[in-house]
Order: C-alpha cells, then sequence, then structure tokens
C-alpha cells in the first residue's frame, strides 16, 4: 500500500488520493515533518558555518597577503640600500682616487721653491715662542729656501732662529722640523695620505648614515 504522505521539493505532503488517512499515517506524517525541519536547519547552520569559516580564511588569507607584501617590501627595500651602500663605496674610491691624482699633479706642477718653501711655513705653524727650530730639507730645495729663510722668519716673530739643514736622506717635497716640543714631519705625501684619510672618513659617515637610516622600513608610511 502507498504511503499517503508523500515528499515533494523538500516539503511533506499528504496524498490528496488517499480517502481516509489513519491516526499512524498521521503521527508518521508529523514525525517526518520535524525530521524534514530539523535537517533544513541543519542545513541552514552548516551553510552559515562554511559562510563564516569562508570569510573568516578570507580574511586571514588577506592579512597574510598584507604581510607577505610587506616582507616582501623590507627585502626589496634591504636590496637597494645593499646596491646603494656598494654603489657609494665604489663611488667614494673612485673620489678619492681622482682628488689625490689631482692634487698630486698640481703639486708637480707647482713651483719647486714655492712648494719648498710653504711646506716650511706649514711646519712653522705648529711651534709658538722657540728661540730655535732644525728644519729638514733635502738638497735639492736647501738653497731656495735658505735664500728667503729672513722673509720666513719675519712672518714668525715666536720663532728666534732657523736651522736649515740639507739632508740627503730627503727628497723633493720632503719636510721635517725638530724643536723642545718634538719632531713635525710637514713632507707633501704624509700630508697627501692625511688628507686622504680625511676624504675617506667624511665618505664613510654618509655611507653609514644611509645604513643606519630605518624611516624607509616605517610601517607607518
Amino acid at each position: 500500500m502507498a504511503s499517503p504522505v508523500r515528499l515533494t521539493s523538500g516539503q511533506l505532503t499528504i496524498d490528496p488520493s488517499a480517502k481516509v488517512l489513519k491516526s499512524q499515517d498521521y503521527a508518521d506524517y508529523l514525525e517526518s515533518e520535524k525530521i524534514v525541519s530539523k535537517a533544513r536547519d541543519h542545513a541552514r547552520e552548516i551553510l552559515e558555518q562554511s559562510r563564516q569559516a569562508y570569510e573568516k580564511e578570507k580574511q586571514r588569507g588577506y592579512e597574510e597577503g598584507l604581510a607577505e607584501s610587506k616582507v616582501d617590501q623590507a627585502e626589496q627595500m634591504l636590496k637597494v640600500v645593499s646596491r646603494t651602500i656598494n654603489y657609494l663605496s665604489e663611488v667614494e674610491k673612485a673620489l678619492a682616487d681622482i682628488l689625490m691624482s689631482g692634487i698630486k699633479k698640481i703639486i708637480g706642477e707647482y713651483d719647486q721653491e714655492e712648494l719648498a718653501v710653504s711646506l716650511v711655513k706649514n711646519a712653522l705653524q705648529h711651534v709658538r715662542n722657540e728661540k730655535q727650530v732644525t728644519i729638514r730639507i733635502p738638497p735639492s730645495q736647501f738653497k731656495m729656501v735658505k735664500a728667503r729663510l729672513n722673509e720666513i722668519l719675519g712672518e714668525y716673530k715666536g720663532v728666534g732662529f732657523i736651522d736649515l739643514v740639507s739632508d740627503e736622506r730627503l727628497s723633493t717635497g720632503d719636510c721635517i722640523m725638530e724643536s723642545d716640543i718634538g719632531v713635525v714631519d710637514a713632507s707633501v705625501d704624509l700630508q697627501i695620505k692625511a688628507l686622504q684619510k680625511r676624504f675617506e672618513r667624511i665618505n664613510s659617515g654618509a655611507v653609514t648614515s644611509i645604513t643606519n637610516d630605518h624611516s624607509m622600513f616605517d610601517e607607518s608610511k
């Protein structure tokens, strides 16, 4: 015998052809309707949970993607900074070489007499109120400096006497002064090396300032 209860489009209905509905059939109908209703509610719960899970995973994916993007951005910045530092270091060395070459060229073309006198004057800037100082210069520059010794002394009133010595151990551009306070090497090569070191420190400071600048990694930007 066919059941008087039908399931149509997810809905429980009573077969209209059933003329008499027994009490048990009606009870089965009500129970079946409850089961279908519960199943429908449960399906809605599953659907809502799935939707929430999807939204949660979507948000997490967005946040993880954003974090990953920041990491990638930071890595790219580090690469740029690294390349910049390497470039600046290379430029620094090139500039130092150019500067030193230029200075040496200028010194090479400088009048030798004026160069020798300038070295002596530079050495005398380190002494004050000295009765006597000894200045050693190479034989090739001795006569020209000797001829202008009084002129030099006139500019340094604190020096009483200059003992000018021709030292064969010295080369053109060398100048060494001895006094009670110690020895001063005023040679050209030494001054050039000191200038080069100073130039390198200045440029190294610029590179270091870039290296220590963390503003580019500020996440608030």
